[in-house]
């Protein structure tokens, strides 16, 4: 019997040890069990039972047994079958989480993670080698500072075209307040998030963004400057009429608890729309804000230190889309037209006024793509879009054939 058991070199010491007290009567039991880290009573009960099993009484008794508590085989099978078939991309935790809400299998990470390391599945570990920073502490009062930002990934799988989330979380709680799946970070796109916000939860005290070109101008000098460094870009004049704060930070780093929030929702989000079978900017927009965010918030958002929320409502008699846009100042032309954006459009008047020539207005880009034009006196003027003129190139050709003609002559 004792051929057939298996022991550590833990059992083999503490063998030597035990079979020593027994042969050696000026070895005492307060020294074995100094040198095997036992208590004295633990070193007399392996006495006994190598006294009575001999070397088959070191080994925990348990040992080769399976345990009352161990789940199920069929169980652990088909937890592994639901990774390999339908769940590869997810994390352990969100695996874990999908686990008990869609099919009612409780399990702990711990058990799941075991589950697929010893099968060869799963994410591989993360180390990190970052240098150290400190973390800065927390915003005490909900709405006080407000992260806005863009992540560019696969969001809808790698045969997909990249798209751009524009993210709007709260630093206080480290709830996600808004999102859109965009082709790239524009200004209409963060725009129109920070007006859904507006519109839920009110203004935020300040703003925590990058230095991308759409939020402040980044250029000093040379032929290809469009913006003026001392004009303020449309984002931060829309936010100064708004009375809320920009504060831009000046690396990644900075900015480490929106780089973190962006890449749990690369590791979740794009893994649940494949699940899912959302291919469209449009649904994955819709499913992040109704589905996605809501439980996001519930499982990782954390209480504010100061229960009071800063968020501050818009003030009455403001329309935000009047805020939030690209301005632009215009004469208008004899035919009472103006021209933007390389697009003639038409004025068209109304019976309080009869005509516009020579006036100065203001035309106004929303984020949702339409085009306005207001006169300071007259409110706002309704527009027609002019078709572009069309360019004959027969008669251009032949005009060019008689100067070549008279050259000639």
């Amino acid at each position: 019997m004792e051929q057939s058991l298996v022991f550590t070199e833990k059992d083999m010491n503490r063998l030597r040890v035990i079979r020593q007290l027994l042969r050696d009567t000026n070895f005492h039991a307060s020294q074995a069990a100094t040198i095997l880290g036992l208590s004295v009573r633990q070193v007399f009960r392996l006495k006994a039972r190598v006294r009575l099993l001999k070397a088959a009484g070191i080994p925990h008794r348990n040992r080769g047994r399976t345990p009352r508590n161990a789940k199920p085989l069929k169980l652990r099978d088909r937890v592994l079958a639901l990774y390999k078939r339908k769940f590869f991309d997810y994390n352990i935790t969100h695996f874990t989480e999908t686990l008990a809400e869609e099919y009612s299998i409780l399990l702990s990470r711990e058990t799941i993670r075991c589950w697929l390391r010893s099968s060869g599945l799963g994410p591989p570990p993360r180390h990190s080698s970052r240098p150290h920073r400190r973390r800065r502490e927390r915003r005490a009062r909900f709405g006080e500072l407000v992260f806005l930002d863009g992540s560019l990934h696969h969001w809808l799988g790698i045969d997909r075209h990249m798209l751009t989330l524009i993210l709007a979380t709260d630093d206080a709680t480290g709830m996600p307040l808004h999102g859109l799946f965009a082709p790239q970070e524009t200004l209409d796109a963060c725009l129109e998030v920070f007006y859904h916000v507006a519109c839920r939860h009110g203004l935020p005290t300040a703003l925590y963004l990058d230095r991308a070109g759409q939020f402040t101008t980044t250029r000093h000098g040379g032929v290809h400057r469009f913006q003026r460094d001392d004009k303020p870009t449309h984002f931060e004049t829309a936010m100064q009429t708004l009375l809320v704060g920009t504060i831009f930070a000046d690396s990644p780093q900075a900015r480490g608890r929106g780089e973190r929030i962006n890449g749990s929702f690369q590791g979740r989000l794009v893994a649940e729309l494949r699940h899912k079978g959302i291919k469209t900017a449009a649904a994955a927009t819709d499913y992040l804000n109704r589905v996605f965010i809501p439980k996001y918030a519930r499982r990782f958002g954390v209480a504010p230190r100061d229960p009071s929320p800063a968020f501050r409502p818009v003030p009455k008699g403001i329309d935000l889309r009047h805020v939030l846009c690209a301005k632009h100042s215009r004469t208008v032309s004899n035919d009472d037209t103006i021209s933007y954006q390389g697009h003639s459009y038409q004025l068209l008047l109304t019976s309080r006024r009869i005509s516009l020539i020579g006036a100065k207005v203001e035309v106004q880009a929303w984020f949702d793509g339409s085009t306005h034009v207001f006169h300071p006196r007259a409110g706002e003027i309704p527009i027609r879009l002019l078709p572009k003129a069309r360019i004959n190139h027969s008669n251009t050709t032949c005009a060019t054939h008689d100067v070549f003609a008279l050259q000639r002559a």
